[in-house]
């Protein structure tokens, strides 16, 4: 889903039976449901809440970037929001916000409460949804302001990759072809297997034997295409001794129903254990699992093995936990009071050759007044890693015109995975948008001078430039999802 997004917002995404749509007219349409059935709610209850009267807060994944982000507040406005009573949210803050306010989180037994969220506890926060797994590492302050103290980060690794192990015994035993046409023409019974399976998931047992319900037609329909039945099938893989089939339901060894857990448990451990290693979280003794997929026994018990020396605090309805506190988020965003940057941020411009510090080969030669220049300088304002405090200023510098009668400048503003960029287009730039500014004023010539700043406030981003002699300033505003800005 995160490579889908940073398409552009004329990109397709096929259902289950291979039908195409615009993916921003699915997400809207999802969207709007979950909004028309809020209001409809509410007044069917007989209470006058207006759609205007709402602040929507929508949440995504930490580790998505800002062109998600962007196509996520498109989607939004497409199914009726305004976007001046939209915020985004990113999913693991929302849930610590929550269980920040709730001072209270269960042992794994269910024992005693303890408080994790004193000033100067530091605690990584797992995000496991269904998609995606979401890790952050949070440090409480004074006031109960929450910093951020590693970039988020995280993978596809969610309960989705435990259906696709799941699936893919099912066509290491009925093969490819016949499951593809399996899920598209019974459809219906194929999510009902799945929605068994995700109860399954979920259920604290340890009984020997896991049972699934399965349709009849799946058993029945392999046999009219094959010679043998599909308990005579499974005889021959290695599943022989681990499966049966009874009628409607599959009944396999627990061993066997934890080992689709194997490849996203394993994902998870490894990429909280690099976390854990960074010098910056030295000291993080808790770990706060939130999400659906954290309220799976196999993955909590994954995690403790995996981290004995680390308390883990799994809060009550985990998988509540970013509805709830995405809530709290909306009516008060200063609560996280930093983050990491997870890119380095800059402004692309045109500096006078230097042969000791630039490429020989981008040396080029202006027509117009005979200098010698190098362009597409990456000038950097924030580094991949900085702690950004919110709604403060960022990384100020001041630029100057290329010609003297300029009316106009533009600060192209781009992003970059690597620490010190030089050039803007080197592999892993990307241009975010450009800000343009009316300069028609031209006194002063050259010693014009324009500041430009950026500004992380929420979970997006603001860069404002202002003219150092009058004071006039201009924000920029970024279209993630046009080809060219």
């Amino acid at each position: 889903m995160r490579d889908l997004l940073l398409e552009t917002d004329m990109c397709t995404v096929s259902d289950i039976i291979g039908k195409e749509m615009l993916a921003v007219d699915v997400f809207s349409h999802a969207i709007k449901y979950l909004k028309d059935h809020l209001l409809k709610e509410h007044k069917d209850r007989g209470t006058s809440i207006k759609d205007l009267d709402i602040h929507w807060v929508l949440t995504v994944p930490a580790i998505w970037d800002d062109p998600a982000k962007q196509f996520m507040r498109k989607a939004a406005e497409k199914a009726g929001i305004d976007s001046n009573r939209l915020v985004i949210a990113l999913e693991p803050e929302a849930a610590s916000i929550l269980c920040k306010e709730l001072q209270l989180a269960k042992y794994e037994d269910g024992s005693d409460s303890i408080n994790v969220f004193s000033p100067g506890q530091r605690y990584l926060v797992l995000d496991a949804g269904g998609g995606t797994i979401d890790m952050t590492v949070h440090e409480v302050k004074s006031g109960g302001k929450l910093h951020e103290l590693s970039r988020a980060s995280g993978g596809d690794w969610g309960g989705v990759l435990v259906d696709k192990t799941f699936k893919q015994m099912l066509i290491d035993i009925v093969g490819e072809e016949f499951m593809e046409e399996y899920c598209r023409f019974n459809t219906a019974d194929y999510i009902d297997v799945l929605r068994d399976f995700e109860i399954k998931k979920r259920e604290k047992s340890e009984t020997k034997l896991v049972t699934l319900k399965i349709s009849p037609t799946f058993s029945e329909n392999f046999k009219k295409k094959n010679s043998k039945s599909i308990s005579q099938k499974t005889k021959d893989t290695k599943y022989a001794k681990l499966l049966k089939w009874e009628g409607d339901k599959i009944r396999m060894d627990r061993e066997l129903f934890e080992s689709f857990f194997t490849p996203s448990c394993k994902h998870i451990v490894d990429h909280v254990g690099e976390i854990l290693s960074n010098p910056k979280v030295k000291g993080t003794k808790v770990i706060l699992m939130v999400g659906g997929f954290s309220e799976s026994a196999i993955l909590q018990d994954a995690v403790r093995k995996a981290f004995p020396e680390c308390r883990v605090v799994v809060p009550h309805e985990a998988g509540l936990a970013v509805l709830k506190g995405a809530v709290l988020f909306g009516h008060d965003q200063s609560v996280v009071a930093s983050r990491v940057a997870k890119f380095t941020y800059g402004i692309g411009c045109s500096e006078l050759f230097d042969p000791k510090k630039h490429d020989p080969k981008r040396k080029t030669k202006d027509k117009r007044d005979g200098k010698e220049r190098c362009h597409c300088i990456f000038s950097k304002h924030v580094e991949a890693g900085d702690v950004l405090i919110l709604n403060e200023d960022q990384g100020k510098h001041v630029y100057h015109p290329i010609y003297a009668d300029q009316t106009t400048i533009s600060f192209p503003v781009y992003t970059s995975k690597e620490p010190n960029p030089m050039y803007t287009d080197e592999p892993g730039c990307n241009l975010l948008g450009t800000l343009e500014m009316d300069i028609s004023d031209i006194t002063g010539g050259l010693e014009r001078g324009f500041e430009a700043k950026f500004q992380f406030g929420g979970t997006e981003i603001t860069v404002s430039a202002r003219n150092v002699r009058t004071n006039e300033t201009a924000a920029a505003e970024f279209n993630f999802l046009d080809d060219e800005p």
